[in-house]
Order: C-alpha cells, then sequence, then structure tokens
C-alpha cells in the first residue's frame, strides 16, 4: 500500500506559502507528484456580438450574454444570434427550461420567453437593485439586491420574504440556495434561513471580511474570511468542524470556493490558489504568484483540474484561463483571451467565456 508523504503549508515571517513536509517511512513510495497532462480544451468557436459583455448565462449546448438592455441568445455559431432589448439594463440572468429569469437595474425581475424575448411575468419594485443571478430555490426565486438584502420570490415573482443580514455586509456576494437552506454571507457571520419562510435556523461567526459566496457539499458548508481563514460547518447546526486559521492563510483576499469531489479549491486576489480535503481540512498542495485570481475558480472533476482566470487590467495583463492538475497543483493547459467582465462558466465539456468586448468563447475539451 502506497502512503502519501505528511505535507503542510504554512506562511513564513514575509507572507510567502512555505511547505513542511513530513517524510514517508523508509520502504514507502510517495505517489507521484506530476502526473502526465489530461485532455486540452480547445475554442470550437467564437462569436463576435459587438456588445460589451457585463452578464453571461449558459446551460448544455447554448449561451446568453447581454450588456446594458441588450441580450443575445446564442445556440449555433453559423446562425444569427436571437437578439432582443430590455425595458432596462441586465444585471444577471437564469435559463430555465424555456424561460430567462433576468433581473434588471429598475428594480424588478422578467421572466421572458427564450424563444421570443417576449414578457412572460413581471415582478412589481422589489426595493433595490437586483443583483448577480437570480437563483432557484424549492419555492421560488432567491434575488440578491445591492444594498445586501435578499428576496425570495414565488414562481408567479411575488415577493415572499426580505432578509438583511443585522450585521451589514462586506461588499457584495450574493447568498446561495441548497436544498431547504438558504446561505447568507454578511460582514463577519454566515447565516442559514428556510428557504419557505425566511427565518434564521442558525448563525455563525466565520471572521471580518467575510463577504464571499459560501460553498455547499455534502453536508458540509465552506466559508473563507480575510479575517477568519478558512471555515467548515455542519450544514444542519452551523457546528464547526474545522478551520485553517489566519496564521495559515495570511490576509488572503479569497474570490471563491469550488468543489472537486472530496477537494476544495480556494482562490484569491493575491495570486494562491489553495487545495484542501474537505473532511479533514487538510492543505494538499498550494500554488503562488500566478496572478491576480479574479474570479471564483471551477472544479472540473471530470477532466482532474481546478480552472482559474488570471487578469490585472491595472498592470496591463491580459485574462489568462489556467487548468490546474487537482492533483499537485501545476498547469496543465492556458489559454488567453480578451479582458473579462463576467465569470466563465462551465457545463459538461464546455468553458464558456465572454470576453468584456463582446467575444463569446466556447472552449471543448477534446
Amino acid at each position: 500500500m502506497q502512503v502519501r508523504s505528511e505535507t503542510k503549508w504554512k506562511r513564513d515571517q514575509q507572507g510567502k506559502w512555505i511547505r513542511v513536509e513530513k517524510q514517508a517511512p523508509p520502504g514507502v513510495t510517495a505517489p507521484e507528484s506530476h502526473p502526465k497532462a489530461l485532455q486540452i480544451p480547445g475554442v470550437t468557436y467564437r462569436v463576435r456580438t459587438g456588445i460589451n459583455v457585463s452578464v453571461l448565462a449558459a446551460k448544455s449546448a447554448f449561451a446568453v450574454i447581454a450588456g446594458g438592455s441588450a441580450v443575445n441568445v446564442i445556440r449555433d455559431p453559423k446562425v444569427k444570434p436571437l437578439q432582443f432589448s430590455t425595458s432596462s439594463n441586465v444585471n444577471g440572468i437564469y435559463i430555465g427550461q424555456s424561460t430567462l429569469l433576468v433581473a434588471l437595474a429598475a428594480g424588478k425581475v422578467s421572466e421572458l420567453e427564450t424563444a421570443t424575448g417576449k414578457v412572460r411575468n413581471l415582478s412589481p419594485d422589489l426595493g433595490g437593485i437586483p443583483v448577480g443571478q437570480p437563483a432557484p430555490t424549492s419555492e421560488g426565486w432567491l434575488i440578491n439586491l445591492d444594498s445586501g438584502a435578499v428576496v425570495a420570490l414565488s414562481q408567479k415573482l411575488s415577493p415572499k420574504w426580505r432578509f438583511i443580514p443585522p450585521g451589514g455586509t462586506y461588499g457584495f456576494q450574493p447568498a446561495i440556495c441548497v436544498g431547504r437552506g438558504v446561505y447568507v454571507p454578511g460582514e463577519s457571520t454566515l447565516y442559514r434561513l428556510d428557504a419557505a419562510s425566511g427565518l434564521v435556523n442558525w448563525s455563525a461567526e466565520i471572521g471580518e471580511r467575510g463577504g464571499i459566496t459560501p460553498t455547499v457539499t455534502a453536508g458540509l458548508v465552506i466559508a473563507a474570511a480575510t479575517g477568519g481563514g478558512i471555515t467548515c460547518l455542519d450544514a444542519a447546526t452551523g457546528k464547526r468542524r474545522w478551520n485553517i486559521g489566519v496564521d495559515v492563510t495570511g490576509s488572503a483576499s479569497w474570490t471563491g470556493i469550488a468543489t472537486a469531489g472530496i477537494q476544495l479549491v480556494l482562490a484569491s486576489q493575491q495570486g494562491d490558489v489553495v487545495c484542501i480535503n474537505r473532511e479533514s481540512g487538510r492543505l494538499l498542495w498550494v500554488r503562488t504568484g500566478i496572478g491576480r485570481v479574479i474570479f471564483p475558480p471551477i472544479g472540473d472533476v471530470k477532466h482532474g483540474c481546478a480552472v482559474v482566470f488570471v487578469q490585472d487590467t491595472d498592470a496591463g495583463i491580459l485574462a489568462e484561463v489556467l487548468g490546474l492538475d487537482l492533483r499537485s497543483g501545476r498547469t496543465l493547459w492556458r489559454a488567453r483571451v480578451g479582458n473579462l467582465d463576467v465569470a466563465p462558466i462551465l457545463t459538461g465539456d464546455r468553458l464558456w467565456i465572454a470576453s468584456s468586448t463582446g467575444t463569446l468563447y466556447a472552449f471543448d475539451y477534446g
């Protein structure tokens, strides 16, 4: 039986990640740390739309992009996209079975027919500006407002309840709904609400500047905060399972958390990517100095990689997409694209990327 070397990570006095490794017992071979590269995605097609893309949604083999009030539904690169305009600027889109749920800057949510763009339903004014992608719940829809409030709507887009984190929020990170639980990140507290009633089931302190969308997987909630490190909670009770403190992570400004089987991948604006065992909280590997990571990473278990997006417009560095090996963190593949204003999306074997200048890329694995 092979046994891994026991690897631990910590920050040195200059704030850099260093590895503290305890060698495996004599006669025991550690697994190869740099496995062969897996499949590399290639550009299947690109579509130039001519709009400044600020919203991207994708489902299966088609994508929807928006900029201002202009919306393009793209199903085939050889066919002209369906183009229509909404009543105000678009802040988020969710693709349903035959409709699009659209968050409008005018303070409302609209349900549109995907095939025509015709309005099927419209919510009343929500008392704030909807931001981010609407999220489906068992009862209807979850809408995040720019004020930090969360509003639940029925299937017919009627407001059901509203929640505002008592301690305020740090920046904007959308709440999520998993099963019958709604998880709302506050400034230093994470709240779990009942999706039907909006009542608080539990709350847990996660550290200052904790306004990052958590990840819920296998009955666990993973949260990250600049002032509290990385915390794992029981999804049903909010009880802490493990924590990687700031003495290890430093003052990282986390951009997101991805799940990849039993692994968790987190990325920071400082250019760090860390991989963690979700059950034990053990750090498996760390990549540093890859550049400013601007969007949450994507865990792609099928192809054995974590997909991260690096961009630094202040330094004149164009966006680069990296595929990091889930087993070692080494770079498997990379691709250059134009600057991004919206997070890419993975659907099955296809990675959708929309540049801010209006080009939609579809990267498919070979």
